[in-house]
């Protein structure tokens, strides 16, 4: 064990082999405070419950479905014009 001499302060006295300062070692640490009850009532006060919240409205699982797939059609109808005018681009500045 490696001890530092800023640890030597930490360290609880050794009693000597005549055991003439044993009650010089125990009177370093006089042990813990006693145990105090405490008074009644001093709980934290209880928050009163909160309401439940409210259900949310239905969804119209259809409808929402059917704007997923417009959605769908609408970005790959774009992406395919995309890729027309690049390729439109592409051979203009080929045969140039």
């Amino acid at each position: 064990m490696v001890t530092r001499p800023a640890d030597d302060q930490w360290r609880r006295p050794t009693p000597s082999d005549s055991g003439a300062d044993a009650d010089r070692a125990e009177a370093a640490y006089p042990g813990p405070p006693p145990a105090v009850q405490p008074p009644p009532g001093w709980h934290p006060a209880v928050a009163p419950r909160t309401v439940a919240p409210r259900p949310l409205p239905a969804l119209d699982h259809d409808a929402i479905d059917l704007a997923e797939e417009r959605a769908d059609r609408f970005t790959n109808a774009l992406g395919i014009a995309a890729g027309i005018v690049l390729i439109l681009v592409a051979c203009v500045q080929w045969r140039t």
